[in-house]
């Protein structure tokens, strides 16, 4: 349990085993430290350095002997706030040098291309960016039995749409549900059922096409083509009138 907040915490596996065994058994050569962690001794000198750098562990020489201490438990929020602040100067540095970089992205208006996206992480972010400058929004086979993180997403997806008063049309495979009547009462959004339409949830945004499934992990294929979006709307539009 120790072992995995640690690590959560920005250390590795070795550094984290290294330091609860030095709590354990306090003032100790690497030897001593080797046999408590129960790690291999090839690079413990480099473990109980990389420590000593976050400010973790101490270590006296004596008869030319180094013996190896970890500081109180406590300078473990004292690192932790110290990679926040790190972190936040490098996110004000990433910001200023953002506008440059997107000059740098190259930019090609009629590439037709088609991704594969997979995680929460990685769909967001996608997502999101399309939907700032999203003209046309048409969503079908969504259906409500997912697991509620996913739907959670797509609620506060929808709110952020909402918030910048864009229309959507959306074609749901089920109804009578919580996940439903929450789209049933959204501005900006119209709802049918089409109870037939269930292989993916597909949503079309201009000139893109996603089609994404949730199985482990929500995996969407990302398309950008002017006459796939297209072929895909038409299917929709038909849909939208049965």
């Amino acid at each position: 349990m120790y072992e995995d907040l640690l690590r959560d915490c920005g250390l590795t596996q070795n550094e984290s085993l290294v330091y609860l065994a030095l709590l354990k058994i306090g003032k100790s050569k690497s030897g001593e430290i080797v046999k408590e962690a129960n790690i291999s001794g090839g690079k413990i000198y480099e473990t109980l350095y990389k420590l000593v750098d976050k400010g973790l562990v101490k270590f006296v020489s004596e008869n030319n002997i180094k013996y190896f201490m970890a500081n109180e438990p406590s300078t473990l929020l004292d690192y932790l706030r110290e990679k926040e602040r790190v972190l936040c100067k490098k996110e004000k540095e990433l910001s200023k040098i953002l506008p440059e970089l997107k000059l740098l992205k190259k930019k090609d208006e009629n590439l037709e291309i088609v991704f594969l996206v997979k995680g929460l992480r990685g769909v967001s972010s996608l997502v999101y960016e399309s939907l700032k400058k999203a003209k046309i929004i048409k969503i079908m086979g969504v259906r409500s039995s997912k697991e509620t993180r996913y739907n959670n997403f797509w609620r506060n997806w929808h709110r952020e749409r909402v918030k910048l008063k864009k229309k959507a049309q959306i074609l749901f495979s089920d109804k009578n549900t919580d996940y439903r009547d929450f789209f049933n009462k959204l501005k900006y959004t119209e709802i049918k059922e089409f109870k037939h339409f269930t292989p993916s949830a597909i949503m079309i945004i201009d000139n893109q096409t996603f089609i994404f499934t949730y199985e482990e992990d929500i995996v969407c294929i990302h398309s950008i083509s002017e006459s796939i979006a297209k072929s895909f709307l038409g299917f929709f539009n038909g849909l939208w009138e049965i």
